[in-house]
């Protein structure tokens, strides 16, 4: 038996107030009224905001970022709890910190982390002003920070050891991150999804950004909830572009491994009748290749089977 959907008037409202701030380029009051509208929003947003997570999670596990097992890691802007929810199933925590303007936002993350990993002891961080936590999440906030927003999150990274920042695909918000990376350079070094240490050429071009698509879970194709939540909210399930970033202070451990081949592979591929186009980032600056089906046969057919899969393509590129 399916689930019952949330109040959609609630996520629509929500929603639209997302949309509006995206287009108007302004940051965002508190939006939250009530615990009501955190529940509806954890139960289908934050839950796609969760896959996109998942799918950076899984890039940083594989360039060696380290478990944070006994560490304190601080959720900035923690909203439902998504992103610590998903960063302590991955990684761990030794102790776990949660900071949002809102209070209704902060009783709800420790109450939806106390349900996922009792074990792991969680209080709220009214101020952030002295945090200098192990590992420092951020996610889908750069666009909602006023100048003084910005600032005490600058602030806030240059004490923190780790940092891994979520943000939506879209352009404007994917350069705002790659600005902010690019600030850091002398400090931070770069674990994902950089193959290299150097400035962004994403930053390069106007037109370009560095983003990436995550694949839903394959149960969101057979369930009946998210078969009526697509339906009534007109969402496409599939569409899950997102832009991250993981960064170690250089005086708190080691620069990360070198990759055998230090490029990465952007955005979502075009796919043509005998080879593919996609954007390529290496210490090189971006590039438009072309992957062709006669000599790259399995990095192609990766790409027509799902063309913003090109993590899944990077890998056979790897191998071969």
């Amino acid at each position: 038996m399916s689930r019952p959907l949330p109040n959609l008037a609630r996520i629509t409202r929500l929603r639209e107030l997302f949309l509006e701030e995206r287009r108007a380029k302004r940051a965002l009051g508190d939006y939250w009224r009530d615990p009501k509208d955190i529940e509806a929003y954890d139960a289908v947003l934050a839950a796609r905001i969760g896959w996109k997570w998942d799918a950076a999670l899984a890039e940083c596990a594989d360039r060696g970022f380290a478990r944070a097992d006994g560490q304190v890691v601080l959720d900035y802007g923690c909203g439902s709890g998504i992103a610590a929810r998903r960063f302590v199933e991955h990684f761990g925590a030794g102790e776990l910190l949660v900071h949002d303007r809102s209070a209704h936002a902060m009783t709800f993350a420790l109450k939806s982390h106390a349900e996922a990993t009792p074990r792991i002891p969680a209080k709220r961080l009214p101020a952030v002003r002295d945090a200098a936590p192990d590992v420092l999440l951020v996610s889908h906030v750069l666009a909602e920070l006023d100048q003084d927003g910005e600032d005490e999150l600058r602030a806030l990274i240059s004490r923190s050891k780790r940092v891994l920042i979520v943000e939506p695909g879209n352009r404007r918000v994917a350069r705002q991150l790659s600005q902010l990376r690019d600030e850091f350079l002398d400090t931070f070094y770069l674990q994902a999804p950089c193959p290299h240490q150097g400035t962004c050429p994403a930053l390069t071009e106007a037109n370009d950004w560095c983003h990436f698509f995550a694949t839903p879970p394959p149960e969101v194709f057979t369930d009946g909830f998210w078969a009526r939540v697509a339906r009534e909210l007109n969402i496409d399930l599939r569409s899950l572009p997102y832009a991250f970033l993981a960064m170690c202070r250089k005086d708190a451990g080691p620069a990360p491994p070198a990759l055998e081949d230090p490029e990465r592979l952007l955005g979502r591929a075009e796919i043509l009748k005998h080879f593919a186009r996609v954007r390529c980032c290496s210490d090189r600056g971006l590039e438009l290749i072309e992957i062709t089906k006669r000599h790259e046969t399995k990095i192609w057919r990766a790409l027509k089977k799902r063309p913003e899969q090109v993590r899944q393509a990077q890998a056979e590129r790897n191998k071969d």
